[in-house]
């Protein structure tokens, strides 16, 4: 929501400032540059901690951040709150893209057109919203609002439950809870017994390997230590339970004192992991599929940002009110939405081709742009804003799903933090660049063909794919075999 309406929520606030375009162009691609740098160790973040402790956070940081942007007094001060702030909350909300592929393995295209509906529904509506909210409370009161409305995401991110909640208990854990409840029923003097060697085994395992996302031994420890607390009134505890509870038992002041010491060296350990496994998706790139979907989605992504932040300006500095800008882009969202919920659902059959759709996507798009460059009235902005929309759907409704199928599961988060440290190094870079001709030539057009040709040559890129995947396929063989030779020596 906030990426395609940033020229409708701060353009006149800017405009008073006197802003230059590059200034702007620094802000907004600031935002994009760490909303994609924090997309790098995100995923490294949601293994650590968790997909909705990562969400939630992240959530919450974009209502704050948004919310404190509505007091700017200039715009240092709106760099560091949406810029930054803003940015971080976002790039730690997209957590979703990367949950749906391990929630689903059958209709994940229609998961995906739910998904996509969200961000569609946003595209269409925020700038109509945002322009009414505007002239009812003016842009503070506005923003502070759209902060609330930001603030209901929290809600969404508590839902992402882990999928190891959904599994099926083991049968060691199955064993001790059944072996606890029989326990239960036998008389005083059979609790007395000396128990087997193999009820010892078992109870040792079911403590240990606690850290297994299948195992559910915290809550066998807790009902272990209700019952040996009932059973120590009249009888001694079985050998399972003294083993269980020993593990619950009230920490001592030295084991606190060495708690205390380990969980400073335990966050250290953990951004460790976090800058290795980070480290480690990015070697990711060596891979030539790999290489083109991010190279080639992070250039589509940084130049339809671009664009849509231009067309507010542009449209104004033709002499069309900020109301014109606002339909030309809740045209976009709508013919967006629609096309995303098209092609995520058409994903699933057999005889539709996705890659052929995605690339078509990238071709329209740059000739939208090309042909918004014509200077020809509000209609035909409004309907090349409107085919424009369709062909930026046919890219996002496919863009995770189409990633998801040629690199796999095993390469899905890898690939998505390099594809947004790629995308954070081109906003670093695309972003001031076109600001800069911008200003240097006077003109919105000569940057709009820059951004079209970054979309022309995204699609040339996937060009080579088939030679790319016939290229690895090639040396698959030959790294399983050196594996194996390693492996043997």
């Amino acid at each position: 929501m906030l990426l395609p309406s940033f020229g409708i929520l701060f353009s006149q606030q800017l405009l008073e400032w006197r802003t230059s375009s590059t200034t702007i162009a620094v802000i907004f691609n600031t935002f994009l540059v760490v909303w994609r740098l924090a997309g790098v160790v995100m995923g490294t973040l949601a293994k650590e901690f968790g997909f909705r402790k990562v969400a939630v956070t992240g959530t919450l940081l974009t209502a704050t951040s948004l919310t404190l942007s509505a007091f700017a007094a200039s715009p240092t001060h709106l760099l560091i709150t949406f810029s930054l702030g803003c940015g971080l909350g976002n790039g730690l909300s997209c957590v979703g893209y990367l949950i749906l592929a391990h929630y689903f393995k059958e209709r994940r295209g229609r998961a995906t057109a739910c998904l996509v509906a969200g961000a569609g529904l946003g595209h269409f509506i925020s700038p109509l919203v945002i322009r009414l909210l505007q002239e009812e409370y003016g842009m503070r009161g506005a923003t502070m609002i759209l902060g609330g409305i930001t603030l209901h995401a929290v809600v969404g991110a508590c839902v992402f439950q882990p999928v190891e909640w959904h599994w099926k208990k083991p049968k060691k854990d199955i064993a001790v809870e059944d072996a606890v409840a029989f326990s239960s029923l036998l008389p005083s003097h059979a609790k007395t017994r000396e128990p087997k060697t193999a009820e010892v085994k078992v109870a040792n395992d079911s403590t240990e390997n606690t850290d297994d996302p299948l195992c559910v031994a915290p809550s066998h420890r807790r009902v272990s230590q209700s019952y040996s607390t009932a059973a120590r009134e009249d009888n001694p505890l079985p050998v399972h339970t003294v083993v269980i509870v020993a593990k619950t038992e009230a920490p001592t002041a030295t084991s606190t004192v060495w708690r205390d010491r380990s969980g400073a060296c335990g966050v250290c350990r953990t951004l460790g992991r976090v800058a290795r496994s980070v480290m480690r998706d990015m070697r990711v790139l060596r891979k030539p599929t790999c290489l083109i979907i991010g190279l080639a989605s992070s250039l589509i992504i940084n130049a339809e940002a671009n664009f849509l932040v231009m067309v507010p300006f542009a449209l104004q500095a033709a002499g069309h009110p900020l109301q014109t800008a606002a339909w030309c882009l809740s045209i976009a969202g709508m013919s967006n939405l629609f096309t995303r919920l098209c092609v995520s659902a058409l994903s699933d059959l057999p005889w539709f081709n996705m890659q052929l759709c995605y690339m078509a996507g990238m071709a329209v798009m740059a000739a939208s742009v090309l042909a918004f460059t014509f200077q020809m009235g509000a209609v035909w902005y409004a309907a090349v804003m409107g085919v424009w929309g369709c062909a930026a759907g046919m890219f996002y409704g496919l863009n995770n799903l189409l990633m998801t199928r040629v690199v796999g599961l095993r390469y899905l988060i890898s690939v998505y933090g390099a594809r947004n440290l790629l995308g954070a190094l081109g906003f670093f870079i695309v972003g001031p660049v076109v600001g800069v001709i911008r200003d240097a030539s006077g003109c919105y057009s000569v940057s709009m063909w820059v951004l079209a040709s970054l979309m022309s040559f995204s699609f040339f890129l996937w060009l080579l794919m088939p030679a790319a995947q016939a290229y690895e396929n090639r040396q698959e063989p030959q790294e399983r075999s050196s594996t194996h030779r390693q492996a043997t020596y």
